[in-house]
């Protein structure tokens, strides 16, 4: 199983459990995705669970700052989660 972490604006991130085909936002007990703050937020969340992977996504605007087209491309990055 792996955890997918978004970086969205405001300093907000969300988390997603499951594979890179299928995966759910994690939501509170209302059924809202859930917001955290930070990631040590998000680990202190899944404190009891393994990850074979964890990713952060990330919207990059560097292209749309310099003038090129707006591509909406996330840049992805495995972290180490230890």
């Amino acid at each position: 199983m792996k955890l997918y972490i978004e970086s969205i604006e405001g300093g907000t991130y969300l988390a997603a459990v499951g594979e890179k085909d299928q995966h759910n936002l994690v939501r509170d007990r209302k059924s809202k995705p859930m917001k955290f703050n930070c990631l040590n937020e998000i680990k202190k969340h899944f404190k009891n669970k393994h990850f074979d992977q964890v990713w952060l996504k990330q919207n990059t605007p560097y292209d749309e700052m310099c003038g090129l087209d707006d591509k909406n491309e996330k840049l992805e990055m495995l972290i180490d989660w230890h």
